[in-house]
């Protein structure tokens, strides 16, 4: 069963299908996260409790409508910990949602009363600078780079 997200983000529905396709195709959103191979947006969506129960993936819509969507993914048991990852579609960019979104999933997760996670870390190419700041406005360390990635890192420490 899906965990409930916390405000201001739900899990995709069949009928959002239209919107996740016009973002796979959106070249901003598609540069720096390319869509699955092989799927449509429907199949995808209809996956979404399998890619939990594997603890393969937690991809949530961000509100209103389909403003974007941030998800967490390639969990780890010991430590506890996935990757962040967020995207927001073209008419809500710079209208803070992200940032939004982004510390209502990082607050949840590392809750012990929500996920229960010791740490999240995220991945951003040094060319998307907007992404960059975005870390580094909520106070995420940065740890280095690897594979010509920025990485960055949260636990509820860090961000108290």
């Amino acid at each position: 069963m899906l965990p409930t997200p916390p405000d201001g983000l739900r899990h995709w529905r069949p009928e959002d299908a239209p919107a996740l396709e016009a973002a796979w195709v959106d070249p901003d959103i598609a540069r720096w996260n390319p869509p699955p191979d092989g799927l449509d947006a429907a199949t995808w969506i209809a996956a979404a409790e399998q890619r939990w129960e594997r603890r393969l993936a937690l991809d949530l819509v961000i509100t209103p409508g389909v403003a974007g969507e941030v998800g967490l993914s390639s969990f780890t048991a010991d430590p506890a910990r996935a990757e962040l990852g967020v995207w927001v579609a073209a008419p809500h960019r710079r209208t803070g949602v992200a940032r939004r979104a982004v510390e209502a999933v990082a607050a949840w997760a590392l809750d012990p009363d929500g996920l229960a996670l010791d740490q999240l870390w995220a991945r951003t190419d040094p060319a998307n600078v907007a992404a960059g700041a975005l870390f580094d406005r909520l106070g995420w360390d940065r740890l280095g780079s690897s594979g010509g990635m920025v990485i960055w890192s949260a636990t509820a420490a860090v961000l108290r």
